[in-house]
């Protein structure tokens, strides 16, 4: 087998579960896993498209590095399909070696910025949407990402992805990013912690606040999700409430899009609504997690608590549904956002887009040998083998055209949870316009705020100082 390189480039990353991830990779899945004829079909696909010019050959025998970047995942299931993926490049391309660069979460944004300022940018990475939140926006205006429109005009890609996906990928109408992972939030009551608490699932918002209290009283925790910085499930009631009160369309007079607006520091949070949004926040967050959930990230926390039925309740993204234990997840069902009595905005309200997508750099994609083998790969990780090991082993969803779910293969959890998500009206994640110079500020209050330090109008002022521009 071709060795590969790890680099560990970030503090803190060389951790027992990523190399036990890349350790096993002979026996997780790939393409040998699901019939070689499958293997053969990919093979005889991506060897006939070349991504370069008519009549251009490459010469598949020259020694080329391709440096391959996403956030740490810890040996789970994604990161070993991802690996089977390489390995069946390194079949097609003898004289290929995939360098395999890995951050963990809070520190990965960091290393990509990094990377592009110096000029160094990898060949292919995984990163968020091309907005102003992680920077992304930046990589693209100092020419540092490959536009891939001529992806879309492939036969092999024409069509495969939805309208609304191709327009998140795209920054000012270019295309920028193959769609990595399609999401949206789930949130979850674990009936028997309810049950032992005398408890029904709530369906209305003074239900679901008064069980808080009750839940505590019975030695259980509300919330079994982490509340450290840059953990995903947190700040989806952050958002939701907003919603609720500073609307998202610009029905309020501000500009466009209010909660968004705000949060790029556009508009002021300590207004009446945006008092009383925090003040509901307060009631729905504040003390209801475990004491050291801010010392854990998403994986650990759910693992610590809401696996172990000490927690009645979860929220995170559908990526996030793997790391539930399947005893757990046939005792849970799956909530709506109720609606907030006397908030102006209560229609039915859902956080769902594409949240990741792959980039090349524009150097790679200008190098004809390595133009190739990206496009092999991207063959690959878009073949129906890999699309299909991604919905259904990883729970990791793409914004495919024409494609249903099967409900029995993707577990009742997001078969339901989509019926939700489907017929809601989509929200934005809060922070996506945040300057990412204000993320650290903002994480360390919001902390605070789920420890119950602040008042709900205390935190509508913090979050007045660190985000509102004045202009």
């Amino acid at each position: 087998m071709k060795k590969r390189i790890v680099s560990l480039l970030m503090a803190g990353i060389l951790s027992a579960g990523l190399l036990a991830g890349c350790g096993q990779k002979e026996n997780t899945a790939s393409s040998k896993d699901t019939g070689d004829n499958k293997e053969a079909e990919v093979q005889e696909d991506t060897e006939d498209a070349s991504g370069q010019e008519e009549g251009q050959e490459i010469d598949r025998d020259v020694e080329t590095t391709i440096r391959f970047a996403w956030q740490s995942m810890a040996g789970s299931t994604k990161e070993q399909l991802l690996l089977g993926a390489i390995e069946q490049l390194e079949e097609m391309y003898p004289n290929v070696t995939v360098e395999i660069e890995n951050a963990e979460p809070g520190k990965y944004a960091s290393k990509i910025s990094m990377d592009v300022s110096s000029d160094n940018t990898c060949d292919i990475f995984s990163f968020w949407r091309p907005e102003a939140s992680y920077g992304t926006d930046k990589f693209i205006e100092a020419g540092a990402l490959a536009d891939l429109s001529e992806l879309l005009e492939d036969e092999y890609f024409k069509g495969k992805f939805e309208d609304s996906a191709i327009s998140t990928c795209s920054y000012k109408g270019t295309f920028y990013g193959m769609p990595e992972n399609y999401a949206f939030i789930v949130m979850l009551a674990n009936t028997e912690v309810l049950a032992d608490c005398g408890l029904e699932v709530p369906t209305t918002w003074d239900e679901w606040i008064d069980s808080m209290s009750v839940i505590k009283e019975h030695g259980y925790i509300p919330w079994g999700i982490s509340t450290k910085a840059f953990a995903s499930g947190w700040e989806r009631p952050l958002g939701y409430v907003l919603d609720r009160y500073l609307g998202k369309n610009g029905e309020t007079g501000w500009r466009n899009e209010d909660v968004l607006e705000a949060f790029a520091g556009n508009v002021h949070f300590n207004t009446p609504e945006g008092i009383e949004a925090c003040n509901k926040l307060y009631d729905l967050c504040a003390g209801n997690a475990a004491g050291d959930a801010m010392t854990l990230d998403d994986t650990q926390a759910t693992s610590k608590y809401f696996n172990n039925g000490k927690a009645a309740y979860w929220v995170n993204g559908t990526y996030g549904i793997e790391n539930i234990d399947k005893g757990i997840q046939e005792k849970c069902v799956t909530m709506v956002f109720p609606e907030i009595p006397g908030a102006p905005y209560n229609e039915p309200i859902v956080d769902k887009d594409v949240t990741g997508m792959y980039y090349v750099s524009s150097k790679a994609w200008a190098d004809p040998v390595k133009k190739q083998i990206i496009y092999d790969l991207f063959k690959i990780l878009y073949s129906d083998e890999f699309i299909d090991g991604f919905f259904y082993q990883a729970l990791n969803l793409l914004p495919l055209q024409n494609y249903e779910l099967d409900a029995e293969r993707i577990g009742k959890i997001i078969s339901d949870a989509k019926v939700i998500a489907d017929k809601s009206e989509m929200v934005k994640w809060p922070l996506g316009r945040a300057n990412p110079e204000n993320k650290e500020a903002f994480y360390s209050v919001y902390t605070d705020f789920w420890a119950g330090k602040y008042t709900g109008e205390e935190f509508a002022v913090k979050l007045d100082e660190i985000f509102y521009n004045g202009n």
